[in-house]
């Protein structure tokens, strides 16, 4: 699980969807939560930027991702759900801010994602709005932008999770490049 972690933490940097110090990532085990640390650098992960924490309790929170509550919410809403992954992906931040679904247009895209609700909250980051609002949205879709600020996805893996942010990304800047064309 930890070379998991590192492996997908070097590929959403590597594919420019985070940038050095952005994004979390978290995989549950039964009752405990395995997530990144708080400005933890995806792309150079150690066995020292994963803190385990408690599905229940918050108490072992110190060190970890300032999005913890968030995914804590998320796998006690989503039990099905066994890695999340929360990524910057620009394009896909570029379309929430006017959108309030992303549809891709492309069919890789329309295949794994068929919209994409975008949420919009005024303190996004690791708030408990996002907590409270994003394990509904996560139950039907796979995707779920939060407004300016950056997407979450469930998975049953984490390299489910990880493609879902992949394909969102891809299929935002399909979007971005296709509004460029001359009509």
């Amino acid at each position: 699980m930890y070379e998991e972690l590192m492996e997908y933490g070097r590929m959403l940097f590597e594919l420019g969807i985070n940038n050095s110090h952005s994004g979390n990532m978290s995989v549950r085990e039964n009752d405990y939560i395995y997530i990144t640390r708080h400005g933890a650098r995806l792309s150079h992960l150690t066995f020292h930027d994963i803190v385990k924490v408690h599905l229940k309790d918050k108490r072992w929170d110190e060190g970890a991702s300032v999005e913890t509550k968030v995914h804590r919410a998320v796998y006690q809403a989503c039990p099905s759900l066994r890695a999340i992954v929360h990524a910057h992906p620009p394009h896909g931040i570029v379309l929430s801010l006017k959108n309030d679904i992303i549809k891709p247009v492309d069919m890789e895209g329309a295949y794994y994602l068929p919209d994409i609700p975008v949420f919009a909250c005024p303190n996004a980051i690791g708030s408990d709005e996002v907590a409270a609002n994003l394990p509904g949205l996560l139950s039907t879709h796979r995707v779920v932008m939060v407004r300016g600020h950056g997407a979450f996805a469930g998975g049953k893996t984490l390299e489910e999770a990880a493609m879902y942010i992949s394909v969102l990304e891809s299929a935002s800047r399909i979007i971005f490049l296709n509004s460029q064309l001359p009509q």
